[in-house]
């Protein structure tokens, strides 16, 4: 978000001119492929999925025809 700040006043100089609106999105693709994330202590979380949380099925067909089918057992 910095370095697109930083740029926002080049952006907006460039105008309709194809040719520094080209240059620009490139400088600005390399600026922010440049930058490092910092050191970030205690943020590592494991590639596995959750189980599922609710007793439910899941919602295997749409919305609306499932609606439908409780309405009908409901009758």
């Amino acid at each position: 978000m910095q370095t697109l700040e930083m740029f926002q006043a080049l952006i907006a100089y460039a105008g309709n001119s194809r040719h520094q609106r080209k240059t620009l999105r490139e400088e600005l693709l390399t600026a922010i492929a440049g930058h490092r994330v910092a050191n970030r202590p205690d943020r590592i979380e494991p590639r596995k999925k959750k189980r599922r949380r609710m007793p439910y099925d899941l919602l295997m067909k749409p919305r609306s025809e499932a609606k439908l089918e409780l309405l009908k057992g409901l009758r």
